[in-house]
């Protein structure tokens, strides 16, 4: 089924606890992080800043229906909460709904990464690996996923294909 705007895409996402929607909806906040990270801002303090300037809160009231831009501690919450693997679906559905109609002829590449700066976090025991699946004639990614270490790639590849439900199963 076609959805109208990008926020409707994230209306089945997930969290780790209870929200009552205090402050805002989650779909209104992963709105504003995609379209910020989309604008080039790195991190929730500049997505913010960018959020509450008086165009861009107009615009993002106008055009998304957002009409209140929450505080840079409730982004950042609410974010923390989210649970990955139902953002990523969620997100991996928004992407499908730029696919064109001839999709079945398109070649999808999966290529590993390892992260190497991740090595430098003292929090991490090892670099991120990440796995990528890729419509190579369009540039887009389709979905990511993390392993725990190279070795671990054929099952995340796996699990990556199982999301992608290539087949329309």
């Amino acid at each position: 089924m076609k959805k109208n705007g990008i926020t409707e895409y994230f209306e089945e996402v997930e969290t780790a606890e209870e929200y009552n929607r205090y402050f805002c909806r989650i779909p209104e906040v992963i709105t504003i992080a995609i379209l910020g990270s989309m604008c080039g801002l790195k991190n929730v303090s500049q997505i913010h800043q960018w959020a509450s300037n008086d165009k861009v809160s107009e615009f993002l009231k106008e055009k998304f229906g957002i009409n209140h831009v929450p505080c840079y501690y409730w982004i950042l919450c609410i974010l923390k909460m989210i649970k990955t693997e139902t953002l990523n679906q969620c997100f991996a559905n928004w992407v499908y709904s730029f696919m064109p109609e001839n999709a079945k002829d398109l070649t999808i590449s999966l290529d590993g990464k390892t992260i190497c700066s991740t090595n430098r976090i003292e929090k991490i025991e090892s670099p991120l690996h990440i796995i990528s699946a890729q419509i190579s004639e369009l540039g887009l990614t389709l979905a990511q996923r993390s392993t725990d270490d190279k070795s671990n790639e054929i099952p995340a590849v796996q699990e990556l294909l199982k999301t992608l439900d290539l087949l329309g199963n």
